[in-house]
């Protein structure tokens, strides 16, 4: 009994093997190929639209904050400083004290220069009478007047050296000495800037300094200033290789914010087109750009390019306006290829 029953096991299974080999050797159909799959399916790839508008293009740059005119004050002589009377942020006027010293070293100097003055002076009160006679010659009279013309500028300058004054009207940026120090004659004491307009400097390379012109708009965002592009270096500084550029800014509004020497980011307008064909910078790779047409169907466009910046680029030739242009998914794109449309600002 038990062999009868091994045996209907053993037949079963001889069964079951040739049915699985036979249903292993049936036709099947092929599984598709990743073309066929995209071909069905088309190629995921997000679009934008052509479109007609304006396009202004700037260029940010890092630059260096400054006022107008600026000038450092340094002592002329070794004196005491024995008064500052200004502070840093005051406004002066030319002409205005910054820094006395004591005239104590400078003494001898003042003294010689008043003695000049005074003979000089003697000299011209004891030739009038004789000018007014006709008893000297013009030219005699006119060394005696120059002469006291040049003991007068001496003596002003001798007692101005421990007087310290600011050339033109600023604001003092910084004070560099304390009252009581005894500086050495041309140590910086006082710093003074005009900030009645601003200057921004930029280093820039060549081909940065391609794209700018002299007029063109310019913008300091930390201030709220426009200004303008007002000097172009044609030679570049023989250590750097780059070119040494100005941006211009109205200052006295925005003065009290103002800190001299330190860095600040401005923007130059350097293109600006009214009313162009526009399309996203991604767009576009080596002047050719991916149309995807009404049947969904993705056709290889040779363009012209013109203005490009801020993420567009202008196309002057070879795209229509409303047209969609590939912005991601091109890589996998061939002429007449089927795509699917999965995002984007044109879908």
């Amino acid at each position: 009994m038990k062999r009868f029953i091994f045996g209907i096991i053993g037949l079963a299974l001889v069964a079951l093997v040739i049915l699985r080999v036979v249903q292993a050797s049936a036709d099947r159909e092929p599984d598709p190929d990743v073309d066929e799959i995209r071909q069905r399916t088309g190629i995921p790839v997000e679009v934008a639209r052509a479109s007609i508008g304006p396009l202004v293009v700037r260029r940010e740059f890092t630059g260096t904050l400054r006022g107008i005119r600026s000038a450092t004050i340094r002592a002329k002589t070794g004196d005491e400083i024995i008064e500052i009377p200004v502070r840093v942020g005051q406004r002066v006027r030319a002409g205005d004290v910054l820094v006395r010293q004591s005239s104590l070293g400078s003494v001898a100097a003042v003294r010689q220069a008043e003695a000049a003055w005074e003979q000089a002076q003697r000299t011209v009160e004891r030739l009038q009478p004789l000018k007014e006679r006709g008893a000297i010659s013009d030219q005699d009279w006119d060394n005696a007047v120059t002469a006291l013309r040049v003991a007068e500028a001496n003596l002003e300058a001798a007692r101005r050296a421990v007087v310290l004054t600011t050339p033109f009207d600023g604001v003092v940026t910084d004070i560099l000495e304390n009252r009581g120090t005894v500086p050495s004659p041309g140590d910086p004491l006082v710093r003074v800037s005009d900030l009645s307009r601003i200057q921004v400097r930029l280093q820039v390379s060549p081909g940065q300094a391609r794209e700018l012109a002299i007029g063109q708009p310019a913008v300091l965002h930390s201030h709220g200033l426009e200004g303008q592009v007002t000097r172009i270096a044609l030679q570049a500084d023989p250590e750097t290789r780059l070119l040494e550029v100005e941006l211009t800014f109205p200052g006295a509004a925005a003065a009290q914010g103002v800190v001299p020497e330190s860095l600040v980011r401005a923007q130059v307008e350097v293109g600006r087109r009214e009313s162009c064909l526009v399309v996203p910078q991604s767009a576009v790779r080596e002047s050719v750009i991916w149309v995807v047409d009404a049947d969904e169907l993705a056709h290889r466009r040779e363009v012209r390019l013109g203005l490009r910046g801020n993420g567009n680029v202008e196309v002057l030739d070879g795209l229509a306006d409303g047209e969609r242009v590939v912005v991601a998914g091109a890589s996998l794109l061939s002429e007449g290829a089927r795509t699917r449309v999965v995002g984007g600002p044109g879908m």
